[in-house]
């Protein structure tokens, strides 16, 4: 999963279209639906809108996540479907093809999911994928190189039978064990082959049962996104939706594109630095504004520490932005001063900075200074609704990595350039795309 305790889960149900916003007409789109959305399979009706957000920020803290020339010009495309910051992928494996749900996280890499026959298993909703039955299954030595490059970022051991054998652990104690393998995997009507994963027989911690496994989406070579490359450009986008703010159902969209790109006339670039693990996708934050107040992100007053490159990492799979504490602690003075009404408490005890809504009429501008680009939040990027009359802050301290969380990605397009190490803001009506 990502780097902080932060978590969300991306659902993607796909479909084959052509996209007006990529330069090709050859392309793969993908739904990805929040896992309370009705259009998926695990909606709950009884559950109020507030009991699906306090769920989904508790998931936001406690599941933790671990730190760890090309021919075809085609593009993949997917949509998403935001609700209160999990989504889950739909995605085929093998021949004939096992259909599966798992987490879509741009903080892992190996993809992962649990495979018959579950030793010791969590229970899901779904079969775990049976190896023997696909043809196109294969397992991976352990001397190949594979194996070899994975031992860098992962656990990696050899079986009694020569097989590379892969665990994975996440801090709160959560684990995945099995066999690092390829297999053929189906988006839509395309077929990838011999994509790198893990056939896993052994789990435990807090997956869900709608889970079946994790579909790794980060920057490290073994990821899908990294493998995607064989077949398309080193490049992708996404453009997130508000989330609803009532407990009314929507099957409204987002968008998300693998491969070649036009972001069109009015964007902010900031360089992609290069950093360790390289499953994440650094960027350097300057400072926040607020109003006229500009907080530098420093670890010290008098600045005489540089300021790092790549002191922020940009997660469609965290809900939350994640600031150090004393980045942190200066925006929320600022807003305080600013917003000037009666704070409240956070009835999920999640979030420190709450208001009751109606009392709020006026937010302040916030900018957050990235290098070369000044990217502006708006409300529905500031806050989060929690109840039915509160609304809080959607930030976060912390003394790990800062993160820029998907709620303040909303109605931006990002463009993700892996070739020349770019990473483009567009502010963005995401619904009408």
């Amino acid at each position: 999963m990502a780097f902080t305790s932060l978590v969300v889960a991306i659902t993607l149900a796909i479909f084959y279209t052509a996209c007006g916003s990529t330069t090709t007409t050859d392309s793969f789109t993908v739904d990805l639906l929040h896992r309370d959305s009705i259009d998926s399979p695990f909606y709950d009706g009884s559950m109020t809108f507030a009991q699906r957000l306090g769920h989904a920020l508790q998931r936001s803290i406690n599941n933790a996540k671990r730190f760890n020339t090309n021919p075809h010009r085609s593009s993949y495309h997917a949509e998403l479907v935001p609700d209160h910051g999990e989504f889950l992928m739909n995605i085929s494996f093998g021949n004939p093809s096992h259909k599966i749900l798992a987490i879509a996280d741009t903080g892992s890499d190996l993809s992962w999911m649990q495979c018959k026959p579950c030793i010791k298993c969590y229970k899901h909703k779904g079969q775990p994928f049976n190896p023997k039955s696909s043809s196109t299954y294969h397992t991976v030595g352990c001397k190949s190189t594979i194996c070899k490059a994975l031992s860098s970022s992962l656990d990696i051991s050899c079986s009694a039978t020569k097989k590379c054998r892969f665990y994975e652990s996440y801090a709160d104690g959560s684990y995945s064990n099995g066999t690092v393998s390829t297999e053929t995997v189906t988006l839509g009507n395309r077929v990838l082959e011999n994509i790198v994963f893990g056939c896993s027989f052994s789990n435990d911690g807090i997956f869900r049962p709608n889970w079946n496994g994790i579909v790794g989406l980060g920057g490290g070579d073994f990821s899908l996104v990294s493998q995607i490359r064989a077949y398309v450009p080193g490049k992708f986008w996404y453009c997130l939706i508000p989330y609803p703010v009532t407990n009314e159902l929507t099957n409204k969209t987002s968008k998300m594109t693998f491969g070649r790109y036009d972001l069109g006339p009015d964007v902010v670039s900031t360089p992609l630095v290069e950093n360790y693990p390289n499953t994440f996708y650094y960027v350097t934050l300057e400072g926040i504004s607020v109003g006229n107040t500009r907080i530098h992100f420093s670890d010290k007053a008098n600045f005489s520490k540089p300021l790092e490159k790549g002191n922020m990492i940009v997660d469609s799979g965290t809900t939350l932005t994640v600031l150090p504490t004393q980045l942190y602690e200066g925006v929320e003075a600022a807003f305080k001063k600013a917003i000037n009404v009666r704070t409240m408490k956070d009835p999920q005890k999640v979030l420190s900075l709450c208001y009751r809504s109606a009392k709020v009429s006026f937010v302040p501008n916030v900018t957050m200074h990235f290098e070369g680009a000044d990217v502006v939040l708006n409300r529905d990027n500031l806050f989060v609704t929690v109840s039915k009359h509160i609304m809080c802050l959607a930030f976060q301290p912390s003394t790990g990595l800062s993160v820029m969380g998907n709620l303040a990605q909303i109605n931006y397009m990002l463009g993700f350039d892996l070739e020349k190490e770019v990473l483009s803001f567009k502010r963005t009506d995401c619904e009408k795309l």
